[in-house]
């Protein structure tokens, strides 16, 4: 048995009832250092006067025995030792206690395992789950335990905690210009300062790239706030020392949200908010007065210089006449703001816009139908009526922008319903309830509503039909591109055919050249809008324009672009009377490509020689016609896999004439 003791790598011991030492193996001999020492029936105590430097160890090796006498059972427990290096090691440690048959003790067997390998692992594996790998900073899970038990806190002493979240500024360049390894050791470096500038209390951590999340808890007021995130500031500003022997200097913006004051139960609600708030820092960065924001406030900001210009009367509004597709007259014009500036500079809508608050964009848009209105009035004679169309923000829509539009609209003698008020579709404000609150409010100032840059967000799409609008704009985005993707002429008859169906005008945007004007023109649209129409102009100009009674009445289509959008249109008006009503066709007449106006289109267009296209055409038309024949013997044959093959195949080639055409022009 003492060999089996001997050869265990484990430490054992085993002690009487009364706690004295009377078997123990070479390991355990090694673990406690009893070389020379007369161990053998002494107890913990004894070995403690006799062994000083093993003290606290033995001393609790007594309360750890005292517990599996008490437990009458096997307990395992974690003792902290020296190891013969010298090195503290945690060892996992089993004591059975042993007792005689009247109860009384009889001794208890000690079995100690070292285990410092294992806890190194699992402390390893809980710093990298827990802990960014790059900063050693806490990362986001760790973040999210700590934010619920911050958020206990407050709750519990009633005081604030702020959670706060930091992006840095000036972090791109610096992996612009010095690489990414730089980059890194800017975070490296920050991960080291940002816990030196907080109390004990406090808590960062990194969520990734070149964002961190503060919790500063235990805050009375905003003093407090203002105090450590001056402290954070400083630190975070300080010029920072790289590898290489450069130096940079990087700021923050932060955004913070305070609990419990905001109507939130969960740390994600808190991050979301402080999120936002950072948003406005970031967006105000360069007139702030501060480098945070609290989430509810307007940002500190010196006034912008286009808010100066504002202020100063450097508005100019510029006007882009609209052209009804149908009569080819202008008859509606979209009012465009422009700024001034000291050096004569004209300021576009995407120089400026960014630098305004809310305030400022309602303040804009009641200056802008002001001016339209009075410039209205100058252009009124028998042969002009215009209609105009001013932007209204949808972030700047409330009360007060309502009853300054109905000022505005009170002190001119201007029928109300010459006035369109166009909101932008891509933003939530359309998903909200209060949205169709104000708009019904809008609209009983006695004015039209548009709905702008409609398919540049699909859940408006799906509002359409519940608000109160008379116009939608197609994203010009969709128009623009018509040369490089024709395809999307059927998105354009998808919101022709919306457009009808709900019973409202539709605004083409973005016709910027001859051939889109060409094809919009082709499409049926109601309203054109773009350069190839006119471009923006001031009043003077306009009033030059209007004068020389600009007309569009060139035949279309006149573009192999027109060509492409004229098929596209007769064969979806094709298709629908045939299944519809295919009694009301001829069939001779409908194979005979010859007498479609497509023929004719072709050699206007110089494609007589293409006999490719030609061919194409009349395949379209002999299938087209052999369907016909098919639905009028039996209503339930409807398969149009051969009519749509053979469209697309005629429709692909006049898309390939056009950009050949574009090839040969442009080398020409």
């Amino acid at each position: 048995m003492f060999a089996l003791l001997e050869a265990l790598p484990d430490a054992f011991f085993f002690k009487d009832g009364a706690g004295r030492w009377q078997i123990v193996n070479e390991s355990a001999k090694r673990l406690f250092h009893l070389e020379g020492i007369p161990w053998e029936g002494k107890t913990d105590m004894e070995l403690a006067e006799l062994h000083p430097d093993f003290r606290d160890i033995h001393v609790a090796c007594i309360a750890d025995d005292e517990k599996a006498w008490q437990a009458k059972q096997l307990v395992i427990v974690e003792e902290k030792m020296l190891r013969e290096d010298g090195q503290q090691s945690t060892y996992e440690t089993r004591k059975l206690p042993l007792f005689k048959v009247n109860g009384e003790r009889a001794g208890i067997m000690i079995i100690g395992r070292d285990i410092t390998a294992q806890k190194e692992a699992e402390e390893r594996i809980k710093q990298m789950a827990f802990h960014d790998d790059l900063t050693d900073l806490p990362n986001r899970r760790f973040l999210e335990i700590q934010m619920e038990q911050a958020m206990v806190r407050a709750t519990r002493h009633l005081r604030f905690l702020a959670v706060c979240m930091l992006d840095l500024d000036g972090f791109k360049p610096v992996n612009d210009t010095y690489g990414h390894e730089a980059g890194d050791e800017v975070l490296i470096t920050l991960g080291k300062r940002l816990p030196e500038a907080l109390r004990k209390s406090d808590f960062v951590a990194r969520l990734g790239g070149d964002e961190f999340v503060l919790l500063l808890e235990d805050l009375q007021n905003l003093d407090d706030l203002a105090g450590i995130l001056k402290k954070i500031e400083d630190l975070i500003t300080a010029p920072i020392s790289l590898s290489h022997g450069a130096s940079v200097q990087i700021g923050a913006s932060i955004g913070v949200v305070l609990y419990p004051s905001q109507d939130t139960d969960t740390g994600d609600k808190l991050l979301r908010l402080a999120d936002q708030a950072l948003y406005e820092s970031k967006k105000n960065m360069a007139y702030r007065d501060r480098f945070w924001v609290l989430f509810g406030e307007n940002p500190q900001t010196k006034p912008t210089p286009a808010q100066k210009l504002l202020d100063a009367g450097a508005l100019e509004v510029w006007y882009q006449p609209i052209l009804d597709g149908r009569t080819r007259r202008v008859v509606g014009l979209e009012a465009l703001a422009r700024l001034r500036d000291t050096d004569g500079a004209l300021w576009p809508p995407a120089k400026f816009l960014p630098q305004l608050q809310v305030a400022n964009l309602s303040d804009l848009t009641q200056k802008v139908l002001a001016q339209s209105l009075t410039d209205l009035s100058l252009l009124d004679s028998p042969e002009w009526s215009l209609w105009v169309s001013v932007n209204l923000d949808p972030r700047s829509v409330a009360k007060d922008c309502i009853t300054g539009l109905q000022k505005v609209i009170a002190q001119s003698a201007t029928d109300p319903s010459r006035i369109t008020l166009e909101i932008l579709e891509g933003n939530d404000f359309l998903e909200q309830q209060k949205a169709l609150d104000h708009l019904l409010e809008i609209k009983a100032l006695g004015v039209r509503l548009a709905l702008d840059d409609v398919g540049s967000a699909y859940n408006s799409l799906l509002r359409l039909k519940d608000l109160p609008i008379d116009e939608i704009k197609l994203d010009q985005g969709f128009i623009r591109s018509l040369e490089q993707r024709p395809q999307d002429l059927h998105f354009v008859g998808a919101i022709q055919d919306l457009a009808a169906g709900m019973g409202v005008d539709l605004v083409v945007e973005g016709v910027e050249t001859e051939d889109i004007l060409d094809a919009i023109m082709v499409t049926g649209a109601q309203f054109l809008q773009g350069y190839a129409i006119a471009r923006p102009m001031p009043i003077s100009e306009l009033q030059v324009f209007l004068q020389r009674a600009p007309g569009y009445d060139r035949p279309h289509p006149s573009s192999l672009l027109g060509f492409y959008a004229k098929q596209i249109a007769a064969h979806n008006a094709l298709k629908k009377t045939i299944r519809q009503a295919p009694h009301l066709t001829d069939y001779e007449t409908l194979a005979d490509a010859t007498a479609c106006p497509g023929h004719h289109y072709i050699r206007s267009l110089g494609l007589d020689d293409d006999k490719g296209l030609e061919r194409l055409h009349q395949d379209y038309h002999r299938t087209m016609a052999a369907l016909r024949e098919q639905l009028i013997a039996s209503s339930f044959h409807d398969d149009w896999t051969d009519v749509d093959q053979a469209a697309a195949a005629f429709e692909h080639a006049i898309v390939s004439a056009y950009w050949n055409r574009k090839i040969e022009n442009s080398c020409g």
